[in-house]
């Protein structure tokens, strides 16, 4: 399954081998260096299947964990998002915050990006996203028509 992807990360090497890795794999990949190029491109995407956050940007905030709180406005922007943290400087703390606060799909070192569990949790992400987008859109969809029935119910019987 092809998927929309964002890439945020500051060093355009790690941007440039994860795009064209995704990219083999037959997905639409956008790549940024920054928060706020992230949040402008999440703006304007609300059917992205899967973000995929450095911990630390070039624009970080005292906290070294710009990436983290980019996670945490992306889940709140676009719920049917995965999001899969890499870093290179991850400490089972910031590991945990990204899972229990902030709800990350998955946790890599750069170490990892090539790795075939890598490469699964990605399909899996996206493949979760797209079933969890299309189960609302379905459940939507019944509840209008439940909806419209009621209204033809109901303007039959005001007669």
């Amino acid at each position: 399954m092809r998927g929309k992807v964002l890439i945020v990360d500051d060093y355009a090497d790690w941007r440039g081998l994860l795009s064209g890795l995704l990219e083999r794999e037959g997905h639409v990949v956008h790549a940024v260096a920054t928060r706020q190029a992230a949040l402008a491109y999440t703006a304007e995407n609300k059917d992205l299947d899967l973000a995929v956050l450095d911990i630390r940007l070039v624009d970080v905030d005292e906290s070294n964990e710009d990436g983290i709180h980019l996670l945490a406005e992306i889940c709140e922007r676009l719920p049917f998002t995965r999001v899969i943290i890499i870093t290179g400087y991850g400490t089972m703390e910031t590991q945990r915050k990204a899972f229990k606060h902030y709800k990350a799909f998955d946790f890599f070192s750069k170490a990892q990006f090539d790795s075939e569990e890598f490469k699964e949790a990605f399909q899996e992400a996206i493949e979760q996203a797209a079933r969890d987008r299309q189960f609302w859109k379905d459940k939507e969809y019944a509840r209008g028509q439940q909806f419209d029935i009621w209204q033809r119910e109901k303007s039959g019987l005001d007669r």
